[in-house]
Order: C-alpha cells, then structure tokens, then sequence
C-alpha cells in the first residue's frame, strides 16, 4: 500500500518543502505510486490566503513533469468545487492526470463563509456542506473525495453529523465515488478520521482510499500506520490505485 495521492508542497502557501524533496522521500519509503494535489487556484484569485497565486500555477505544473523517479508520478490539484467554475475546472480536468475534490469552505446565504474546522456550525452549515460534497462528487470531474468526515474537525459526532454522515455515504456509493480516509488530521490533532463516519462506511459497504494529505515531507508516509491500524480496527476495506488508460481504482487484496 505504498502510495500517496494526496500531496501538497510549498506552492500551495501552508506548507513546506520542494516538489523534489517530497519525490526524494517517496522513493525513499517505497512508494510505487506519488501524486501531486496541490490546491487549485483561481484565475482571479479566489481564496488566495489559502491558495498558490494563480501565476505559480505554470510553475507547479512544470515541476511536477520535471521529476525523473523510477515510479510515476501525477499531476493533479485538490478542487474546492463552485458549479459557476466548471468550465476551469474542465479546462484544468483536461491537461492534468486527475483532480480531486476536498470542501474547505461553507458559504452561506446570507454571504458569510465558513470554515469547515469551526467549532460552530450550525445545522444549516452541515447541510450546505453535504450539499456542497455531493454536488463536487456528481460533476463527474474527480477520481476520489479526499475528507469527507473534514466537517468533524471540531464538534461531536451526534444526530445531526451522522445525518450528513449518511448522506454523503450514501451518494458516494451510489456514484462509485472512492472517499479518502486522511492522514491530515491525525497529524494535526483534530477531530478526522472520524470513527463514527468509518463505522457507516463500513456498515454500508464503502472502501477507504489511504492518504497522508502531507503539507510537510516528513509527513508523506508517516500516517500510514495509524490509518492502516484505523481501517483494520473497523474492518474496512481498502482501495489501492492502479494505472491502466489513467488512474483506477480496485480493492485491495487482504494480507
């Protein structure tokens, strides 16, 4: 299970380290597999404070396809989806080897926006949340949701969080929409991977997809362990990717 999709480098603007060096650890850990999934960034800059600027953007690209590793390595960018942005996000889908969808943001009706790591949201945040994920995942532009239980950084798993819960598990497995079980929030002491989640997910069917969502190059392999111990204390099933015409996913073969 040596590979990691979900990566990020100094270019996405909170994290460290050169595309070089994080290939350098791959090959180090004996990965087979490395993509790159640096945030998207937007033509007009939108969400720049957590963002690369958009005219790094040719630069990042440039990086990735200049690596020489005896594994392949992706090009890819984690999305923050917006239904009036499809066509830059197609535009991107077209040149790059996938695109993920990661939701970080809540924006309200009233034109507020929220983090989904605050500890308040309310239950009509939850909602646009779901609504938000489920949309992303039936665009039809992504290979796999990274964080989906992120909503659970900073609040309990209660009756409202396990309706969202299984709303978005219940779309993913209708979409054959592979969901990320994440490293990121591990890392960081927060509230994800959710075990309430995980459990749903197993009762329901639903594989994971591993990932470090590594902001640091000590952090491209070190979550690993606890996520491959998390997944076998709940008996999920695993995906693994694979090349054939583009990326792919299969289950994992149990060991």
């Amino acid at each position: 299970m040596n590979y990691n999709l979900h990566t990020h480098s100094f270019y996405c603007g909170h994290g460290s380290g050169l595309i070089s060096e994080y290939a350098a650890e791959a090959e180090k850990a004996g990965f087979f597999l490395l993509g790159f999934s640096e945030h998207c960034p937007f033509p007009d800059n939108f969400l720049s404070k957590s963002r690369m600027p958009f005219a790094s953007a040719s630069l990042y690209e440039q990086d990735v396809k200049a690596l020489d590793c005896s594994f392949p390595v992706l090009l890819g960018y984690e999305v923050d989806y917006f239904r009036n942005r499809r066509s830059y996000y197609e535009e991107i889908h077209s040149r790059v080897d996938y695109l993920i969808t990661g939701t970080h943001y809540i924006f309200r009706k009233d034109g507020s926006v929220a983090s989904v790591f605050d500890a308040d949201l309310t239950s009509s945040d939850l909602s646009l949340y779901a609504d938000s994920v489920i949309e992303a995942m039936s665009s039809g532009l992504f290979s796999f949701c990274a964080h989906p239980d992120v909503f659970l950084s900073a609040r309990s798993f209660d009756k409202e969080a396990k309706a969202v819960s299984v709303a978005i598990l219940e779309a993913a497995k209708e979409l054959g929409m592979p969901l990320e079980l994440n490293g990121n929030g591990y890392m960081k002491g927060r509230g994800y991977p959710s075990r309430g989640f995980w459990e749903i997910a197993h009762d329901m069917g639903i594989p994971a997809l591993l990932s470090s969502d590594a902001h640091r190059v000590k952090d491209l392999a070190a979550p690993f362990d606890f996520l491959h111990s998390f997944a076998d204390g709940l008996a999920l099933d695993l995906l693994e990717p694979y090349m054939e015409n583009g990326l792919s996913f299969r289950k994992a073969a149990r060991t």
